[in-house]
């Protein structure tokens, strides 16, 4: 086969290699929950087909020897995921080199293997949980090349098992140790450029719905989950009592304070299924998800002493001390209406004397 073709088909390869994990990209979705079982799978049935795929249109490069950018495959999974992932996926093209077999069988799955062992240096045996890193361009152009460098001199044994000098497998070692890192390079480029795109994503869906100052959802997040409320579950509204004074007395900065260290404790002392707002102000409010075991009263109360506690300890003021007062209803019918109940009994409780919940709801 001329030098022509050659090129043609590690061209063809490449196009493939970047066609295959553009696909790929598209299981990967915004945020940093946790991949299901299924998109896991589908992903890892991806990936193994895209690298049989790539075996099929692979190139010989001596008797017994065939290159294509499987090993490139490996490599990215070993970089995200680990060794054990990189391993798991490296397992059916082994099995498919072994079937193709050849003097460079041998050696071809060494060199999976240790792409799957240097690839993942610096992540361990598993990571699923992969949030977005962002890596500078220089490290992203040379780390492929050590990484390389390091696997493909199976290429010399490879050699040596079908009687060949080793001074034979220095061109070969060295184009593709150069083909393998350029492939990796642009592989990764495609998927970082993709996890980029969606950690951006997420984050003006962060900036969206998060009050900057306090970290708790704010008021255009709360409009749209009340109406999503199935009707088993609770809206606390709450309010700083006297935060006027607050900011007039010790500046708006110290207010600020109270205000941060509010959203803070209200947030430490919810259920990870509860939402917390900033509705806007000084007022805030708690989605409770779902039927608590006990009166809901009673459960808004401690929450009330908890966070009144917690609060006057992060944000001491001399000679005054911090109170709340809370409005509580159950989340049933017409949001506008759920609200203007909440409202109806802040208000109860703040004309009672302040520094109490007033409302009921049914336990479970």
């Amino acid at each position: 086969m001329s030098a022509g073709a050659h090129l043609n088909d590690l061209l063809d390869n490449l196009a493939l290699l970047i066609a295959g994990v553009t696909l790929i990209t598209f299981t990967y979705r915004p945020g940093s929950a946790p991949d299901s079982l299924a998109r896991l799978s589908v992903r890892y049935a991806a990936t193994v087909a895209l690298g049989l795929y790539l075996m099929l249109h692979s190139v010989t490069l001596a008797p017994g020897l065939i290159f294509d950018f499987r090993a490139v495959v490996i490599a990215l999974v070993a970089r995200r995921y680990g060794v054990l992932p990189a391993l798991l996926v490296a397992l059916p093209l082994a099995a498919y080199r072994l079937f193709l077999g050849g003097p460079g069988a041998g050696p071809a799955l060494l060199q999976l293997v240790l792409v799957a062992v240097l690839g993942a240096w610096g992540t361990g045996w598993i990571q699923l949980r992969t949030p977005f890193q962002a890596e500078p361009l220089t490290r992203r152009l040379w780390r492929p090349v050590p990484l390389f460098a390091g696997a493909n001199l199976i290429y010399f044994l490879a050699f040596a098992a079908a009687g060949r000098s080793s001074v034979d497998a220095l061109p070969i070692y060295f184009a593709s140790t150069l083909l393998s890192a350029l492939g990796l390079f642009v592989a990764f480029e495609v998927k970082h450029s993709r996890l980029r795109t969606l950690a951006r994503t997420t984050h003006l869906g962060y900036l969206a719905a998060v009050d900057p100052l306090t970290g708790c959802y704010n008021r255009r997040q709360f409009d749209q989950d009340l109406p999503g409320q199935d009707g088993t579950g609770s809206l606390l509204l709450l309010d700083i009592d006297h935060f006027k004074r607050v900011n007039d007395t010790y500046g708006h900065g110290m207010g600020d304070r109270v205000l941060i260290a509010l959203g803070e404790a209200l947030q430490a002392n919810v259920r990870a299924s509860d939402r917390v707002y900033r509705l806007g102000g000084e007022e805030f409010a708690v989605l409770f998800s779902g039927l608590y075991t006990t009166r809901m009263e009673e459960v808004a109360e401690r929450l009330r002493q908890a966070v009144e506690a917690q609060v006057a300890t992060a944000v001491p003021l001399a000679g005054a001390g911090i109170t709340f007062s809370g409005g509580l209803v159950p989340v049933q019918g017409d949001s506008t209406h759920v609200l203007h109940a909440a409202d109806q009994q802040l208000y109860a409780a703040k004309h009672a004397g302040r520094s109490r919940i007033c409302g009921t709801v049914k336990a479970a």
